[in-house]
């Protein structure tokens, strides 16, 4: 009897193990949907060139710091982004995925990868060159009251092609 007893609490904590780990498992691949869903929005942004879905994916409180280290407003952000898509003629294909994520409460380490192919402008204003850029991340994600949402970016590397030949700085 003692013996079975043992056995059913062993059985108990197994299952409660379990549980925990597959709920943990859940809540996890559920983040990773909703990030996912935040990228694809960004991808959409890019495509139809909507600066305001774009903005709306940009935290508020988010500060960027340029170069010379002096931080960037949204407004200057917004400016910049719509100068940056006209040189493109149009999206060809973007691929924006969460390969992988860490979850630590409200906050979320995201790896991700980018395939970029694009119409861009050369410098005439009407010829074209197909560029396509590849980019891996490590971004750092927040839930926020809009949802989860972008707070840094470093980029871990990537090739940019440009007709089909690797561009090199």
């Amino acid at each position: 009897m003692k013996e079975l007893l043992k056995l059913g609490l062993t059985l108990s904590i197994i299952t409660i193990t379990l549980g925990c780990g597959s709920r943990v498992k859940e809540n996890e691949s559920q983040i990773r949907e909703e990030i996912q869903i935040q990228l694809d929005k960004c991808v959409k942004a890019i495509e139809t060139k909507d600066i305001e879905l774009y903005m709306d994916l940009i935290p508020e409180d988010f500060i960027i710091y340029d170069e010379s280290g002096e931080i960037i407003s949204r407004e200057k952000q917004k400016e910049y982004t719509i100068r940056d898509w006209s040189i493109i003629d149009r999206t060809l294909s973007n691929k924006y995925t969460a390969d992988s994520i860490k979850i630590n409460g409200d906050s979320a380490i995201v790896y991700t990868s980018q395939r970029w192919e694009r119409l861009m402008f050369q410098r005439d204003g009407k010829t074209t060159d197909t560029v396509l850029t590849t980019q891996k991340h490590i971004e750092t994600w927040k839930k926020t009251n809009k949802g989860w949402l972008n707070y840094d970016v470093k980029e871990l590397g990537g090739q940019v092609f440009v007709n089909g030949k690797e561009y090199k700085n």
